[in-house]
């Protein structure tokens, strides 16, 4: 599910499982020229192209202070749902 401000677009993905049966949620952010992919627990981005140091920790940041919110977007997500209507 895309959130958007002026200059930067987040994803969210539905609820996953980790290989150990752990919850978990996939975070994109992008500015359509850079790309970071985080992931909630961990609060951390795992992968990014373009980003610096500082934007990055500021990324990881932003998802530990909106963990609830960007969680209950993840909750809402029904991956079947938005399967069917392609």
């Amino acid at each position: 599910m895309p959130v958007k401000n002026e200059s930067m677009e987040m994803k969210v993905s539905s609820i996953t499982h980790d290989k150990n049966g752990k919850p978990q949620v996939f975070v994109t952010f992008t500015d359509g020229k850079r790309i970071a992919e985080g992931r909630i627990p961990g609060c951390r981005i795992l992968t990014q192209d373009g980003f610096s140091d500082e934007e990055v920790e500021a990324l990881n940041l932003y998802m530990k202070k909106e963990k609830a919110t960007i969680l209950s977007i993840a909750k809402k997500i029904d991956p079947m749902k938005d399967f069917w209507k392609r």
